[in-house]
């Protein structure tokens, strides 16, 4: 019952206006550079289910230090009970693309929330070091960027920062790699942010 319960969740509508026309352009890129990952959309949508390795998406690696340890530390207890008859243990060596239903109200972005926005995401050289959320009211979004307000800091934790700054800097906490769209420009970035909010 709770994961079919889990499975009829529908992601919240997008509660701004939108701009079709960039909507229309947007989801042409997202097909051409996003869906071969992160799946289609629609009446009959599509998931491919990808690990994407390490070395190809570039972002931190941290995590995946801990899931070979943990594959170490726990396969030979798992390899000695009954799962093994539907389920194996093994260290993928890269990260799961996710399905990106709603994702406008997920964010900060990346597996380690290292990125403050979608804008940010798109185009890695807008991704600050050190940042803060302005506020930490649930109305402070931003429609514009796709993400919640914040606010670029100069000095990250070993300059004295608090632990309510986030320092893109330190391992775990790298906000590198899935530069898939720097390539693109500035109005093709807005149009695929438009189409990612209908998500």
């Amino acid at each position: 019952h709770v994961r079919a319960w889990i499975a009829s969740l529908e992601p919240p509508v997008w509660p701004y206006e939108l701009d079709t026309t960039r909507v229309v352009r947007g989801e042409r890129i997202f097909e051409r550079s996003c869906s071969g990952c992160h799946g289609t959309y629609g009446d009959e949508p599509t998931y491919p289910n990808l690990v994407i390795p390490e070395a190809e998406i570039g972002t931190d690696p941290l995590l995946l230090v801990f899931e070979q340890l943990f594959v170490q530390s726990l396969g030979p207890w798992f390899e000695q009970t009954p799962l093994t008859e539907s389920n194996y243990l093994t260290a993928t060596g890269g990260y799961m693309a996710p399905p990106l239903d709603g994702i406008w109200i997920t964010a900060p972005y990346l597996h380690n929330d290292s990125v403050p926005s979608l804008a940010a995401l798109l185009d890695s050289s807008r991704r600050p070091s050190y940042w803060r959320r302005a506020s930490y009211d649930s109305n402070d979004f931003d429609p514009i960027e796709v993400g919640w307000r914040y606010e670029a800091r100069e000095v990250g934790r070993d300059g004295g920062a608090g632990p309510e700054v986030y320092d893109a800097t330190r391992l775990g906490y790298l906000n590198e790699g899935h530069t898939y769209g720097d390539h693109l420009s500035q109005e093709q970035r807005l149009d695929l942010i438009e189409y990612l909010k209908t998500l």
